[in-house]
């Protein structure tokens, strides 16, 4: 290979690895951006301990809890639209429904069913299922409810009601003596009355929750399964994006080495450079995505859920992720940057080498005369002239 050659091949290497350092600056802001969040979004574990320390630790979604599940019309569509259980809750008030919920609720129940729906939801994702098997388990509450809690519960739920009137404890006591059942209008006795209200409201309760499933199924299976299909699938591709988009950047400062770096002081200007502007194009994408952090989540919650008591459990959730994506992203950013000014300044000191004089650049100072003066400077000097002639010559 000529000169000439092997110069036009040196340039061709040269512009190919200048287009790989643009490719390398642009796509580092999204790759760094993408393996923060994807970790946290589509890692388990990690996913688990972010919602459960934020959703449930604000106490929203037990909020919504004590709101529902002893609502009346959770219990008429388990008996068949009858109007029997639901309505002894009607009285209940937000401390009595907690203490009721704290009193029949399973330890870390609520717990263990966000972690089993989060595990149910991925192994849906990565098998060939359908749809995913997300429900809630009862079991445990009805075991908690036939095991003895009834009494408890019911006595709280009988001390909610208003006190009955001197008429409303003759109807009472006359629905007793005809059919064994309470009237529509319910009110809380005196003794012994009383305590023939709470066992048989303790019975008619008991039946009643023996009604209930041992789960129920969070998706209907008739849903359609074209759309969760889709969803998975769209689902894989943005993890494999997420997780896996950093190996692009790291591939591209392979080829560049490869290409352009013969030197050592040519990662200072092949790969510090392109770090350091990858890195700050990230930093700034990390402080406009903290700027609009709040807006930005509202847009989504509204969009989602319109109106309802989930939009505090969502835009808690959601708020959570968005720090817990942010952290590693600064983390990263700052380490980035580091690198490539560490590289940039090495090289630049490198470059800036003590000159050393060559021995023909060293020139001989010229030869000096001394002249050597008399010892006595008084002594005047006495011209002999001609030298003498004649006799004395």
């Amino acid at each position: 290979m000529s000169h000439d050659q092997k110069s036009c091949f040196d340039t061709a290497l040269k512009i190919i690895a200048v287009v790989m350092v643009v490719g390398l600056i642009l796509s580092m802001p999204i790759a760094l951006a993408g393996r923060s969040f994807g970790r946290v979004i589509f890692r388990p574990v990690i996913l688990t301990r972010v919602l459960r320390d934020s959703v449930l630790g604000s106490g929203a979604l037990e909020g919504i809890i004590q709101g529902n599940v002893l609502a009346r019309e959770i219990f008429n569509t388990f008996s068949g639209g009858e109007d029997e259980i639901g309505r002894y809750f009607e009285y209940l008030s937000p401390g009595e429904r907690e203490e009721i919920l704290l009193a029949l609720v399973p330890p870390h129940w609520i717990e263990d069913q966000f972690s089993e729906c989060i595990r149910e939801f991925f192994a849906w994702l990565d098998s060939d299922h359908d749809l995913p098997k997300l429900a809630l388990d009862l079991t445990p509450l009805k075991a908690q409810l036939l095991g003895g809690g009834i009494n408890t519960f019911v006595d709280v739920v009988v001390d909610s009601w208003p006190s009955c009137k001197p008429d409303q404890v003759e109807t009472m006591q006359q629905a007793f003596f005809e059919g064994g059942s309470l009237p529509k209008e319910l009110c809380e006795p005196p003794e012994p009355m009383r305590s023939r209200v709470v066992d048989l409201a303790s019975i008619g309760f008991e039946e009643q929750v023996r009604l209930l499933p041992e789960d129920v199924p969070l998706i209907e299976p008739g849903a359609p399964i074209e759309n969760y299909l889709a969803v998975k699938e769209q689902l894989r591709f943005f993890r494999a994006i997420t997780l896996w988009g950093w190996m692009l950047p790291l591939s591209l400062l392979g080829l560049i080495m490869a290409l352009a770096i013969r030197k050592w002081r040519d990662f200072g200007r092949w790969w510090g450079v392109p770090l350091l502007l990858g890195g700050v194009g990230t930093l700034f994408i990390a402080f406009v995505m903290s700027a609009v952090r709040e807006e930005l989540i509202t847009s989504w919650v509204t969009n989602i859920i319109p109106v309802g008591g989930f939009q505090d459990i969502l835009h808690t959730g959601l708020d959570a992720l968005y720090g817990a994506g942010l952290r590693p992203l600064w983390f990263q950013v700052f380490m980035v940057v580091g690198i490539g000014l560490v590289l940039w300044l090495v090289s630049r000191r490198g470059k800036r080498k003590p000159r050393t004089m060559q021995p023909e650049q060293i020139e001989t100072p010229p030869a000096t005369t001394h002249i050597l003066e008399p010892t006595h400077p008084d002594e005047e000097v006495v011209d002999e002239g001609e030298p003498p002639s004649g006799i004395f010559g």
